[in-house]
């Protein structure tokens, strides 16, 4: 039924995101007009809440008002009322009902709960249909078959605080997309509830093998899809089986197994690890990957690009959990106009400035005012103004400004001096660092990872027991845990040397820095090249057999 139903999913869902497109085309050539009507939608849905009141916000406030009054605000200034906003109060943000909170790493708490209200969605939507629309355009591949959107498992110890939505990337949409999604998807959404992260893994590739008329695969990290994909060589002889059987080889699944023979005729006839002749004789029809591809993710989205040539690649635009900021949109990252109000504080100034003042060049961080009752809530993204489309800005991704972010772990300063504060023992052991790793510790393995530089005696069996101290710390936080549990992240190591100070001056050289500049920091720039070479000689691994997904 839902082959047959598909051609018309794919027709209802390319002609409504044509017509949210031709809306947002239209704002390309009034961003100022399209802003201030926004922000004067986003001031109804705060009228007569709690927040509105204590700001004293009203309908019709204009834009510089609205400047004036709003103190630029972080996740610790609206923490307590979205705890109270959870816990069944009303009108405390928004005056919106708000049955969904999405999670995400906070600074310095395992999980910050991001409300998704109706007019949130809606913001959120008003940047989706643009970007599809430009999809269904650009790549015609896509216009049929199978689309593969996210889902990521979810932990076990979350799962009584989430709905069962929650993960899924599709349940951002509309219904009427959502329902047009529903038969499109490869992928039954059950797989994020599996017992484990590796059974879940598991049965995303199996049914992921089962469509060989997959056309477009969406992720975060390039990093979840390269670890997915290995999964074709580790797993061979038993995704073959469950293939040919249509039944699981393993205990506890919850859901039914596909069966797909001509998958699992591919699969016993190769041999070695995954490469792009194998990816094109199992997915033919695969005409778009994307994922982020920028900054930390820069490397492995070249990797990702390179197992599977016979597919376009396309960078994410910037999202949040908190919000989107700009999309793909006619080749560049369009400012996603029509969704949230915007403001950017220039970086070499700190002056802000609405989205229709920002000039090309300009590096900037962005202000998000939202549906679901952020008010210039600050993300800590470097931004490079580009080009206009009419006079819309597009926005290219520098990097973040503080926090961390290799595989979408997102770990800030103040999560990695609370996890460094569990290993120091005075005149023992002085934590000075933790420092990340894109290209890993082990080079062999060419996982990314996290390395706690400590001062003191080098001791194995204490740094191993420290490691697993900083392993805990640190998979307290809600996306590191999820990053370890697929597999994206090798596991954290602990160096300690007398001259820890001394080898953190070291790295910041070898970086480029000047010497007498160099600023002990407890969470480190990402460390590559010569300085990563330099720390691999001199570290003393822990051998503790890290995990894949086995």
């Amino acid at each position: 039924m839902k082959q047959r139903l598909r051609p018309l999913a794919h027709q209802a869902a390319r002609a409504v995101c044509t017509f949210g497109a031709r809306r947002f085309e239209a704002a390309l050539g009034d961003v100022e007009g399209t802003q201030r009507a926004v922000l004067a939608a986003q001031l109804l849905r705060y009228a007569g809440s709690e927040q509105a009141g204590a700001l004293g916000l009203r309908p019709g406030l204009r834009a510089e008002e609205f400047r004036d009054r709003v103190p630029e605000h972080a996740w610790s200034d609206v923490a307590d009322m979205v705890r109270r906003q959870r816990a069944g109060q009303t009108r405390v943000l928004t005056h919106e009902p708000c049955a969904r909170y999405q999670p995400t790493s906070g600074s310095s708490s395992r999980v910050k709960w991001v409300p998704y209200t109706p007019g949130f969605l809606s913001d959120l939507d008003a940047a989706v249909t643009p970007w599809v629309a430009d999809l269904y355009q650009s790549v015609p591949g896509v216009r049929t078959g199978q689309h593969y959107w996210s889902l990521s498992w979810i932990p076990t110890d979350l799962r009584a605080d989430t709905p069962d939505n929650i993960n899924d990337d599709t349940q951002l949409l509309s219904w009427e997309k959502r329902a047009a999604a529903a038969l499109m998807a490869p992928v039954p959404r059950w797989v994020a509830y599996a017992q484990s992260s590796e059974d879940s893994l598991f049965a995303t590739l199996a049914w992921l093998l089962a469509a060989d008329d997959l056309s477009l695969v969406s992720v975060w990290s390039p990093t979840f899809a390269l670890n997915l994909f290995e999964g074709l060589s580790l797993h061979r002889d038993e995704l073959a089986t469950t293939l040919e059987r249509g039944r699981w080889q393993r205990p506890g699944m919850p859901g039914a197994a596909p069966k797909a023979l001509r998958a699992a005729h591919i699969l016993r006839r190769s041999s070695g690890p995954a490469d792009p002749a194998l990816m094109k004789a199992l997915w033919p029809r695969l005409s778009l990957v994307s994922a982020w591809d920028t900054s930390s993710s820069a490397r492995w989205a070249e990797r990702l690009q390179q197992l599977i040539p016979h597919a376009r690649f396309q960078g994410k635009g910037l999202w949040a959990t908190e919000g989107v900021v700009t999309i793909p949109y006619r080749g560049v990252h369009m400012l996603a106009s029509r969704s949230h109000f915007y403001e950017f504080v220039d970086l070499d100034t700190e002056r802000t400035h609405f989205a229709w003042e920002l000039r090309e060049g300009q590096e900037v961080r962005p202000l998000l005012t939202t549906g679901a009752g952020l008010l210039r809530y600050a993300l800590r993204d470097r931004l490079r103004v580009g080009q206009r489309l009419g006079n819309t800005p597009s926005l290219v991704f520098v990097g973040r400004m503080d926090d961390t972010d290799m595989v979408g772990e997102k770990l800030s300063p103040d999560a990695a001096q609370r996890v460094l504060g569990m290993l120091e023992s005075p005149g023992d052991c002085q934590p000075v660092s933790l420092i990340p790793l894109p290209n890993g510790l082990d080079e062999s393995r060419e996982r990314p990872c996290y390395v706690a530089l400590c001062e003191g005696e080098s001791n194995p069996n204490q740094d191993s027991l420290r490691a697993e101290a900083l392993e805990r710390g640190l998979r307290e936080f809600f996306h590191y845990e999820l990053a370890r549990d697929l597999g994206q992240l090798a596991e954290a190591r602990v160096v300690t040397t007398p001259n820890a100070r001394a080898l953190y001056e070291e790295l910041g050289v070898l970086r480029g820095m000047v010497q007498g500049n160099i600023k002990v920091e407890p969470l480190s720039a990402c460390i590559e090249g010569a300085a990563a070479a330099h720390l691999r000689h001199v570290a003393r691994p822990v051998a503790r057999g890290d995990q894949s997904w086995t």
